[in-house]
């Protein structure tokens, strides 16, 4: 029970570490959308709402928001819809990234380099030893740098062919 607890108290730590770095007017969703059509530039509106976990109304209804700010576009293909970042999307992903990292220092601040190199290994086996779909794995990862992981545990996890 008690091992429950700590892992309750890390992940909402966490949580509320990751909201407050967000930048200004944006939530935890708009994050996970701008990061998502990042990596998988031209995705479609309905490929994005399998991962963020919307409606489809509510994904338009984001789409529509992210749009109006300026950091996305859409692009007609046929009868689906391609999405892309603007220049202004990937400034604001950009900032997001460096403002998660710095919540990570934060974060992690009391550790020493040997108990973050320690740490860092035991997510990724707790990763990596997790078997999920594809889909799940881009649900799993909707807030990462995609960048950033030369080896992803998570999308080594992935058990489908």
């Amino acid at each position: 029970m008690h091992e429950s607890n700590l892992w309750a108290a890390w992940t909402l730590r966490s949580h509320d570490v990751l909201v407050a770095a967000l930048p200004a007017g944006l939530g935890l969703r708009d994050a996970a959308a701008l990061t998502l059509i990042a990596s998988h530039d031209g995705c479609s509106a309905d490929w994005l709402l399998a991962r963020i976990g919307l409606t489809q109304s509510g994904t338009v209804r984001l789409i529509d928001r992210l749009e109006g700010l300026g950091y996305l576009t859409r692009t007609r293909a046929g009868r689906s819809v391609q999405l892309s970042l603007l220049p202004g999307g990937h400034a604001v992903l950009r900032d997001w990234n460096q403002a998660r990292e710095a919540a990570c220092d934060q974060a992690l601040g009391g550790l020493t380099d040997e108990q973050r190199q320690e740490f860092g290994a035991l997510l990724d086996l707790a990763l990596r030893s997790t078997g999920r779909a594809r889909l799940k794995a881009d649900v799993t990862c909707r807030l990462c740098d995609w960048d950033a992981c030369a080896r992803c545990p998570v999308d080594e996890s992935v058990d489908e062919p």
